[in-house]
Formats: C-alpha cells, structure tokens, sequence
C-alpha cells in the first residue's frame, strides 16, 4: 500500500512538471496527494484504495507524458493490462468510468467528429475494454471458491448497490446517507485538512476554463467521468472517488502559486489546531493508562515540536504557502504518534490469549462489516462469529457461546461474572450513539473515546458451582 501510494504521487509529481515546466509545481502536487486525508486513511491494510487507484489513473499518466496524447494500438493493448489490474484490485464495473474517459477523450482530440472517432478509435477502446474484463476474469479460473464470486461480489456487492429502496431511487438520491450530496462533498473530504486549497483550485480552473490548456482538460475528463458514473447506484461513498485524487493533486500544484496566500494559512491554522488535539488526547491516554509507559520523551517532544511548528506557520504568513502541505503531513506523523500505545503490547491480547481462540468460535459486537479484517489480525486462526452490538447481552446469556470479545471502558471492571478473561486490550473508539456523543460534548472525552476490549471464556467451574449450589437450595 505504502508503495503504491508513493508510485502514484511520483506520478503526480512528473505530471505537474511537466505541465508547468516548474520543479515547485511537481513537489507541491506530491505533496497534495500524500497530505489527502481519504489517501492517508484509505492506505490501512484493509479497506485500502491505494491500488487501484495507482492502476486506474496510470493510462492517464501515459497519455499525458507521451510526446502526442492520443490512443493508438500499442498503447490501447497496454491500456487493456493496466486497467485490468485496477478492475482486480477494485471491481469489473470500474471498466465503464475508465473506458469512457479514454473515449470521451479520443472523441475530444478528434474535434468531437463522431464519424471520424467511431472509424478511427472505437475500436481500440473496445481492445482495451475486452482485455482489462479478460485480466479480472482471472480471479474465476484461479479462485478455488470461485461460486462465492457471483453470489457475494458481482450479484450483493456490485448488482446490490442498485437496488431500490423503500422510498425508491429519486427519494434515495436526494436525501439520506447516500445521497447526491455528501457524496458531491466527497472532493472535500477526500482532501481533508487540503480542502479549502482544492475549493480555491475548482473556482480558479472554473475561472481558466476557456484559456485551459489540453493536458488539464484529460485531468478534469477523468474526473468529471467517474464523478458521473458514481452517481448512478443507490450507494455512494466519498472513497469511491479517491481514483481521481492524482488529478486532484495535479491541478493543486499548477494553480498552488495563484490561490489567495489566506488559504494556505488556513490549512496551516487547522493543522495546528489538529496537532494540538492530538497532544491534549496523548495527555489525556497517558492519564488514564498511569504506570504503563504510554509516549515517554521522544514522543511528547515530536508532539509538541509538530504543534510549535504548526503555529509557527500560522503566525509567519510568509511561511505558509511552502509549509501548508508539510503541516498536514506532520499532523499524520502527530497522529501515528499518539496511536503507539495502540499498536504496542497494550493494543492487542496476550500471545496466550490468542493462541486459546486459535480455532474456536469467538463471538464479536461490531457495528461495521469492515471490523472483520480487523478482528483477523488480532485473532488470526479463530472461528469469528460477528453479532450486531445490540445483540451482545444475548450472547452472553446463550450458554453455548464459549468464547466472546467484549468491549468496555477503561475503567470498566476487567471480569465479568460466569467468564474468565484470558486478555484485554485497550483500543481507540471510532463510533458513538448519540448518547455517547452528547456525553463527550458535555466533556467526558475520555470515557468514550478510550476503551478496551476483554477476550472471555465461559467459565466451567462457576457455572457447576452455580447448578450445585442451586440444587443444594432445592433439596
């Protein structure tokens, strides 16, 4: 994932040089690209964009770097590997926005003459369309489970999301969770604390559209094409957008030097509000986790150095334009920083906890589907059985669930009565009830935001103990 990332903001780099013949111009537009939020969060070691996104956009790249942008066989066939490689990192449907962009374009350099892009290009558009849904096909000739293919990936993952809702698809589109408009937001999202700079880059293209260049034009049909293409199914997530964010970086490093000297400062003003954060939640954690080494020196002097630097950009505006991008990118080493008592012994079970689920069923709450990859990693070799979190009172009284993880607060007692606990980890929580959230807002962080999560085994003995002790009171 780290590879891939770095591979597609070398290409943003290259690209941005190239089109402004200015060495600032590539640094900035790499910069962009690693300093998008949506890249950064999306780098995990699940859920990842970061493949896909390298391959779908590579065609692009080529056509922008090569001496004469336009589409011949060579470079139609090579196109046809390229894509095929996104669509096994992502999904065959992503043929269609990829496919239509390089269409879209082909009929652009042939001056919009339908005519003439049908007899000269059609064709290879349909070469490089058959090859990339021939590479995807591999998966069914080499999946051993390739039944589950078709039921679970095509059919409910890919099909399902044009389903139709109870209120239908125009009442789905215009309001609720996956509607049209946090999704039109997910340019902003995507770009996180770099927002207000890629607001100003949109009006400034906008502004440019008459005097734009070629190159730009193959970057906004990119875009535009998967923008569009997106909008038709009933689910939209902002991530599905995150393969247009190279372009994104690229427009950020040719109109970097012409957007107002106040926006850079801004994103350096909510950087330095993000590090601060990050230094009151460390202090907040080591608090809570008195006598076990949470940060030590090192760290508190790298958080606080990012925070005195952060401020010191927003305080010196000379500063700003250069120090914007590095600000955020900071903000994620702050953010690395205050995970390490995540990722150290604290954040996961004992070796011998893990080795006691190896193989049997362990029942888990969780809210998303996502978790699953998660749990895997903490638990790798045990049978897990996801429940919803409402459900998890349930499990606990079923006498035949054996093993479950069950999450709680930091001060939450470390027993529950009929189990043992064979380890605990403290974790970082990412989701709250609206009760939860009111109680944070009235400044009880901590005792949501920080939890911990206890591995229990049905406790054998207790429970005879128990039945005896019952039937000793029968008698």
């Amino acid at each position: 994932n780290a590879l891939f990332t770095v591979a597609t903001a070398a290409m943003a780099f290259l690209l941005a040089r190239k089109m402004t013949r200015a060495f600032s111009a590539g640094a900035i537009a790499a910069l962009a690209y690693l300093a998008f939020l949506g890249v950064y969060r999306h780098g995990r070691v699940f859920l990842t964009s970061a493949p896909e996104t390298f391959w779908l956009f590579l065609p692009f790249f080529v056509l922008l770097m090569l001496p004469r942008a336009d589409l011949g066989w060579g470079t139609a066939t090579v196109f046809g590997f390229f894509l095929g490689a996104g669509l096994l990192c992502k999904s065959f449907a992503m043929i269609i926005p990829a496919a239509g962009a390089l269409a879209w374009w082909s009929w652009h350099t042939r001056g919009y003459n339908m005519a003439t892009f049908v007899t000269k290009d059609a064709a290879k558009i349909a070469l490089t369309t058959l090859l990339a849904l021939a590479v995807f096909g591999l998966w069914f000739l080499l999946d051993p489970q390739r039944q589950f293919i078709m039921q679970d990936f095509v059919l409910k993952e890919n099909m399902g999301k044009f389903d139709a809702e109870e209120d239908g698809y125009l009442a789905t589109a215009l309001w609720g969770k996956h509607s049209i408009w946090p999704y039109a937001l997910g340019w902003l999202t995507n770009a996180g604390l770099v927002a207000p700079a890629v607001i100003a880059v949109f009006i400034l293209a906008w502004g440019n559209r008459r005097r734009m260049a070629e190159p730009e034009k193959l970057l906004w049909i990119w875009i535009i094409t998967l923008f569009v293409f997106h909008l038709l199914p009933n689910v939209r997530y902002e991530r599905y957008l995150l393969p247009a964010m190279p372009a994104v970086a690229v427009l950020c490093g040719i109109y970097w030097q012409q957007i107002p000297r106040w926006v850079p400062r801004l994103i350096a003003g909510a950087a330095a509000a993000a590090s601060l954060v990050l230094l009151a939640g460390a202090g907040l954690l080591a608090n809570h986790l008195q006598g076990v080494p949470a940060y030590g020196f090192p760290g508190w002097m790298a958080l606080a150095g990012i925070s005195a630097v952060c401020l010191a950009t927003v305080w010196r505006s000379e500063w700003a334009r250069a120090m914007a991008l590095p600000c955020v990118l900071l903000v994620y080493l702050g953010f690395s920083i205050f995970l390490m008592p995540f990722d150290g012994p604290e954040g996961a079970f004992p070796c011998a906890a893990v080795e006691a689920a190896r193989g049997k069923p362990v029942v888990y709450p969780s809210p998303f589907t996502a978790r699953d990859e998660l749990i895997r990693f903490l638990l790798p070799g045990a049978d897990l059985q996801r429940i919803k979190t409402r459900d998890l009172p349930s499990a606990l009284a079923d006498k035949s669930t054996r093993m479950l993880v069950v999450p709680g607060g930091l001060d939450s007692p470390r027993k529950i009565a009929g189990f043992r606990t064979l380890g605990r980890r403290i974790v970082l929580n990412d989701y709250f009830t609206a009760d939860q959230t009111s109680d944070m807002l009235r400044g009880k962080l901590a005792k949501h935001i920080f939890g911990c999560e206890l591995l229990v085994e049905r406790d054998e003995s207790a429970t005879e103990d128990t039945t005896r002790q019952a039937d000793h009171a029968d008698r």
